[in-house]
């Protein structure tokens, strides 16, 4: 049986489900804000590129303007999953971490590129050049960074290979090969994207601020790409889905003799499943009815956010049941609950949203220019 290093003798804090709990709705959160990114800036990038038609433009142009917006959220957003994982599966997260360390440390160095294209992208389609190019270049960026947060999520199931790659090197210089589950997670996310940012179209084609032809362009082109690429999406997790161990694929189906709820985790798998059918009939009406009703935008919005969730929830049964089967148990841990510090932060975290909301609020009440206007 392989070994993960030892339990840090320290109880965490506060309740492991709450621990959890607050992993998946943050994780969810920042997954969904990822798919936007990936999903709406390739899409920008293609209708630049090879779009004839001036409702095109101003659709790819529109995107581009949020892009920076997004990415703000895909980095704010990706912090409190990451510090909720590390809390509750250090022992295997921060081994694999320091295996690739260098590759590691090189995201923030990619992120910031990244986000730097981006402006320039937007910069660029404002002032009517192409900028196809800059946007690609982003766009490979942060598929690139993908792929190494998807390789470290998968190397940290896999204690069986840790003393192999640190005698190849301590450097962490080498990333791992040979599981034959990281290729359809990659493709489940950048599939997801587009997915998503097809649906993200006709969300936006609900606002009065494009004109009805824009309208009518935007919310089809989304459609129809939602329509396409939910069909991916779904076959790229069900291909990720059938390469589970037998073990996994048992636990989600009945729970296991100690955790007989990672049953629901199997559950959530076919509520994804469903949501996500649900949203592919939901793109293909807009794409191919061309419907730009506020309605369909925010049915479409909240499909995007269940799918996410059902989906985050389907993944960390996958995680959880994975490493128990290698000896780690995520349940396992000493816990010594400092109510008076849970609560305080629960209440802060409350009082956030709040924040949040009261300044979306400011903004959808705020007088908005046309899309096709230079800003």
């Amino acid at each position: 049986m392989p070994s993960f290093p030892a339990v840090d003798p320290i109880p965490l804090p506060a309740p492991i489900w709450l621990l959890k709990l607050l992993h998946i709705v943050t994780l969810a959160l920042h997954f969904v804000a990822v798919q936007m990114l990936l999903g709406g800036l390739l899409i920008a990038v293609l209708l630049s590129l090879f779009a004839r038609t001036s409702p095109a433009h101003v659709a790819a142009r529109a995107l581009a303007r949020r892009l920076t917006v997004v990415m703000t959220y895909v980095i704010n957003l990706g912090v409190p999953p990451l510090l909720f994982a590390q809390v509750l599966y250090g022992r295997a997260l921060y081994t694999s971490t320091v295996l690739i360390g260098a590759w590691w440390i090189s995201v923030l160095v990619l992120l910031t590129a990244t986000y730097w294209l981006l402006y320039k992208f937007s910069a660029r389609l404002e002032a009517g050049r192409s900028g196809w190019w800059v946007g690609l270049s982003a766009w490979l960026l942060a598929g690139f960074i993908a792929r190494l947060l998807s390789t470290n999520m998968t190397l940290m199931l896999r204690p069986e290979v840790w003393s192999k790659m640190y005698s190849a090197s301590a450097a962490g210089i080498y990333l791992p090969a040979g599981d034959p589950t990281l290729t359809p997670r990659w493709l489940l996310m950048m599939a997801g994207g587009l997915f998503i940012g097809g649906l993200w179209m006709v969300y936006l084609a609900g606002r009065t601020t494009f004109t009805e032809k824009e309208r009518r362009c935007v919310a089809g082109v989304g459609g129809r790409i939602a329509t396409l690429f939910g069909v991916v999406y779904l076959a790229a997790g069900l291909w990720a889905a059938s390469l589970q161990p037998a073990v996994v694929k048992a636990g989600l189906a009945t729970g296991t003799q100690d955790h007989p709820l990672y049953r629901f985790a199997g559950l959530a798998g076919y509520g994804w499943l469903a949501l996500v059918v649900a949203a592919v009939v939901l793109g293909a009406i807009a794409g191919f009815g061309k419907l730009a009703a506020a309605w369909v935008g925010w049915a479409g919005a909240l499909l995007v956010l269940l799918v996410d969730i059902t989906f985050t929830v389907y993944r960390d049964g996958i995680r959880d049941l994975t490493l128990l089967s290698k000896g780690f148990d995520v349940w396992d841990r000493a816990v010594v609950t400092n109510w008076s510090v849970v609560g305080l932060f629960l209440a802060l975290f409350i009082a956030g949203l709040g924040v949040v909301g009261w300044l979306i609020s400011v903004v959808a009440r705020a007088q908005k220019p046309m899309e096709g206007a230079a800003q």
